[in-house]
């Protein structure tokens, strides 16, 4: 197999293959029968994720009951079914014997075992009986059916071209309980609770009541006993999480790269016991090496907002490891599924007719377009990984949006080891992931750090998202801080006493105000003598060499520079290259201008 790793250049985490430094963008999709391969290979593509799944039971258990999965390996108890993966993946070695395959390995139990085992599972809403993702059976039995699948690609004729892995589990797959309410109501529950009560703490403790999480006339968690269950419920994913990882790895001799959909931390799920929020457990582990979600989905991911990341990014890429993002980007290709796939869904899942949110794509080829750009931007900014999602496939069929696909690799491909310092002045916007378990489920209070979340793109700077427990890092030279927790954890606490100490302004929001507006944001970094880099109102990007600005308001627009420095349109905007502090251009509604930028 390939060897593959995680390294440091110049302070930016890049993925290495077989030595070598690799433009880490790839491409995937859940329908294998209307993949776009091909296609992505002729744009120059070498990294595709090929979904590989335990089990045929639903990914969403909790709203819709959809699997994407025709074969689970082990549907059938005593057999092992690898035909669809391995389809996938000699359509792709055919066409391109050097392609690099990551196994995104969905772990999750089939029915002969959640119907075995009553004791370690919970019901769902839309699937049944599924596995408590803390339950000791669990992770026994479902570390051995991971092991036989990375053995079984081990000694598999294509095993040359396997380059890492991604382990999924949970809700949708980015481990999420499958209940959304924490495992709470399994019966496993109590002993992993009590025990891990007894460590932390040095007495047993009962389980609260689902009724504990919710609210009673006030957002605020008034119960000690559901916080700690919250926090309990996120750590206990992560430790999951932690050692499946830690299996893949020494089966592979810790030759190659194990990440993971997980660290949701400017998400709640509208709930304190989502289960994503321990990722600040996990950034020193020596098993995960990336982690990954998809662009957030705040208000049907129209234009004119940032499509911010959730994750950390920030301190992710300061603890050594690599964000690799999931790009869905719907165009104006994306169908309904039942139109794809006729007979196999309901009339009522993911419609994409009046109404139907993100799962819409933009109605013309040109804001597709514009939808992509917009994606990229941001993410060749933060100097994170991507891969294209082609969901139910055939999104991208379209030899312009193609055309731009395979421009962005080009630029992936120049940039790849190119080590650009970070612009200063930085403002950094903490996320603090045990503060959600301080407030009740269900409440506008729990949703306020995604709509600040929201908000803060549309101030003119670009901001570092960074956890609370890395507040160290203020010592680097952050001009200001932002707080989104309403009712901040200690940690979170602790991190504003930080600022204190070295002089750095702040602004938090509380409970009595739990959204930082846009308009408040603006004008306290303003207050405080924050550069800003446009005054109007619209998304910017800064990092890696480069600035964008995006807008759902065309016309003339301004980007103000710190400093005089050289810039380079790369699309967007039809200006000439130049030496100026001011970047003056007219920018098409909806579009993204990204221009490279150098210092002089």
């Amino acid at each position: 197999m390939l060897t593959s790793e995680i390294r440091n250049n110049g302070g930016a985490p890049r993925l290495v293959i077989d030595g070598e430094i690799t433009t880490a963008i790839a491409y995937t999709t859940y329908f294998e029968e209307r993949s776009a391969y091909l296609d992505f290979l002729k744009a120059g593509y070498r990294i595709f994720f090929v979904n590989v799944a335990m089990t045929t039971l639903p990914i969403n258990s909790y709203e819709t009951g959809f699997t994407p999965f025709h074969v689970g390996v082990f549907d059938e108890e005593g057999k092992e079914d690898y035909s669809e993966f391995e389809a996938a993946v000699t359509k792709i070695l055919r066409a391109c014997p050097d392609a690099i395959i990551f196994p995104r390995i969905y772990v999750s139990m089939p029915r002969w075992w959640t119907e075995r085992y009553p004791d370690e599972v919970v019901d769902t809403r839309k699937a049944g009986k599924r596995e408590i993702l803390f339950s000791e059976v669990f992770r026994r039995d479902a570390k051995e059916l991971l092991l036989r699948i990375v053995r079984h690609i081990k000694n598999a004729d294509y095993a040359p071209r396997i380059g890492g892995w991604q382990i999924c589990g949970g809700q949708t797959q980015e481990w999420f309980y499958p209940d959304m309410l924490g495992g709470l109501l399994g019966q496993a529950a109590k002993k992993a609770y009590a025990d891990w009560h007894l460590c932390e703490y040095g007495t047993a403790a009962a389980l609260p009541s689902p009724e504990d999480f919710k609210a009673k006339g006030s957002p605020l968690q008034t119960s000690e006993n559901a916080r700690r269950y919250a926090i309990f419920a996120d750590l206990a994913v992560a430790k999951t999480l932690d050692l499946f990882a830690e299996a893949v790895k020494e089966e592979t001799n810790r030759t190659q790269i194990v990440g993971s959909f997980y660290g949701y931390a400017y998400h709640s799920g509208n709930t304190p016991l989502f289960g994503s929020h321990g990722i600040r457990s996990l950034l020193n582990s020596k098993n995960l090496d990336f982690f990954s979600s998809p662009n957030a989905y705040a208000q049907g991911r129209r234009f004119g907002i940032d499509w911010a990341d959730m994750l950390p990014v920030d301190s992710i890429t300061r603890h050594g490891k690599l964000c690799f993002i999931e790009c869905d980007i719907r165009t104006y290709l994306t169908c309904a599924i039942q139109d794809l796939r006729p007979g196999e869904y309901a009339d009522d899942m993911y419609r994409t007719g009046d109404g139907a949110s993100v799962w819409v794509g933009p109605p013309t080829a040109l804001l597709s377009r514009f939808a992509l750009r917009k994606c990229f931007a941001h993410q060749l900014t933060k100097g994170s990984a991507i891969w294209w999602f082609d969901m139910w496939g055939g999104w991208y069929d379209d030899p312009m949006l193609m055309q731009d696909i395979e421009d962005m690799k080009r630029i992936y491909d120049l940039e790849k080891t190119k080590v650009h310092e970070k612009p200063l002045p930085r403002v950094a916007f903490f996320a603090d992931e045990s503060a959600y378990a301080n407030l009740c489920a269900g409440t506008e209070e729990i949703l306020a750090v995604e709509k600040s979340r929201t908000e803060i793109g549309l101030v003119g700077i670009p901001f570092d998202f960074i956890l609370v427990e890395d507040a160290d890092a203020l010592a680097d030279g952050y001009a200001a801080a932002v707080f989104c927790a309403p009712v901040p954890s200690e940690a979170g606490e602790r991190a504003m006493e930080k600022c204190k100490a070295l002089g750095i302004p702040y602004l938090s929001a509380s409970l009595d105000h739990p959204i930082c507006t846009a308009k408040e944001i603006h004008a306290f970094l303003k207050q405080n003598g924050v550069h800003l880099y446009s005054d109007e109102g619209d998304v910017v990007y800064l990092g890696e060499g480069y600035i964008a600005l995006h807008s759902d308001k065309g016309g003339e627009k301004l980007l103000t520079l710190p400093s005089m420095c050289k810039i380079c349109p790369v699309f967007g905007a039809e200006i000439p290259a130049q030496i100026t502090q001011t970047i003056r251009f007219t920018l098409e509604a909806n579009d993204t201008a990204l221009f490279a930028i150098h210092s002089i």
